[in-house]
């Protein structure tokens, strides 16, 4: 039973922004502008005839955001209503004024659909006067692309809404919005990432100290000592140890990850890449002492053995030492 019209225009950008605050309260522009394009689009589909289009755009919207607006309900209320489904229609309305309580255009709605249903001899001539109204106005949409027609009656009817080249333009402002906020968020990542590089260069210079060299990578610094810090095997220098007792004293109160790598001299013979047994045992040994010189707890360091191609040093002596890694919080 066709009992309503799709609007030919729609509401303007001043009522689809005041509905998008008082459905969601924190409904970005681009929110509104989305809810502006959707409505444009299906308002578009459902005048040219295409209902099924209309719905399955109105169904598709996905955001819940743009799903639930209040401006969305209303036009997926009046498809409804102009295919003959006044249930549906009425649900959508009830929606409506479950977010706005005193939306005119959804109170109208449910009390046109509500006369419709009434029985009687009374109801039933003013269905007939209804149905004569509507079809003639049927008539004046197919003769007149501009206009306003609503299921609603007097006043109460809503604005019209955009066209289709106001829905480009709205789609244009849209992506304008995405690529902001893209610029935006690649403002942020680049302040994030000199923030962490000055820190790691500050990090640097305080750790300096004779025989100890540490350089900057990106946003971490990695510690080589000058000389190895092990003599043979997994048994520390006197230099060695005090090498690492400066270190750890210099991490002492410094929100940082550190990560250590034990290192192994060329073995004639032994596979040129993978890590050592050697080496790992190395890195605990060095993380043992950085614990106990900085006060962190022993679970603060990560430990791990070099792949023995990446040796710091060409000297054997020089590679029986350890690599730290320090990133600072």
């Amino acid at each position: 039973m066709p009992t309503s019209l799709i609007p030919t225009g729609g509401t303007g950008p001043g009522e689809t922004e005041s509905s998008g605050a008082e459905s969601s309260g924190t409904a970005s522009a681009a929110d509104s502008l989305r809810v502006h394009l959707l409505v444009s689009r299906a308002g578009a589909a459902a005048r040219s005839g295409d209902l099924d289009g209309a719905l399955r755009l109105l169904h598709d919207a996905g955001d819940p955001v743009v799903a639930g607006h209040q401006d969305v309900l209303d036009l997926l209320a009046r498809v409804h209503a102009q295919r003959g489904e006044l249930t549906q229609a009425a649900t959508c309305w009830r929606s409506v004024l479950e977010r706005d309580p005193g939306d005119p255009a959804a109170s109208a709605g449910l009390a046109r659909i509500d006369r419709l249903g009434r029985r009687g001899p009374g109801a039933a001539l003013a269905r007939h006067r209804r149905r004569t109204a509507l079809a003639a106005a049927l008539c004046a949409v197919a003769a007149v692309t501009a206009g306003t027609v609503a299921l609603t009656d007097g006043p109460a009817a809503r604005p019209d809404r955009p066209g289709p080249s106001q829905a480009d333009l709205m789609e244009q402002r849209v992506q304008q919005l995405d690529a902001e906020r893209r610029e935006q968020q690649t403002r942020e990542q680049a302040r994030e990432t000199a923030r962490r590089g000055e820190a790691a260069k500050a990090l640097a210079r305080a750790l300096r100290a004779p025989g100890i060299h540490p350089a900057v990578q990106g946003a971490s610094v990695e510690v080589a000592f000058v000389d190895g810090l092990f003599s043979e095997g997994a048994e520390l220098t006197p230099a060695g140890a005090d090498r690492l007792a400066v270190l750890g004293g210099r991490l002492a109160g410094r929100k940082a990850g550190v990560e250590i790598y034990g290192q192994a001299a060329s073995v004639p013979g032994a596979p040129r890449s993978g890590g050592s047994v050697l080496s790992l045992w190395r890195a605990l040994i060095a993380a043992r002492e950085l614990s106990a010189a900085s006060g962190k707890p022993l679970t603060a360091f990560t430990t791990a053995s070099a792949d023995q191609r990446d040796a710091p040093y060409a000297s054997a002596a020089k590679n029986r030492t350890v690599t730290v890694v320090i990133t600072p919080g």
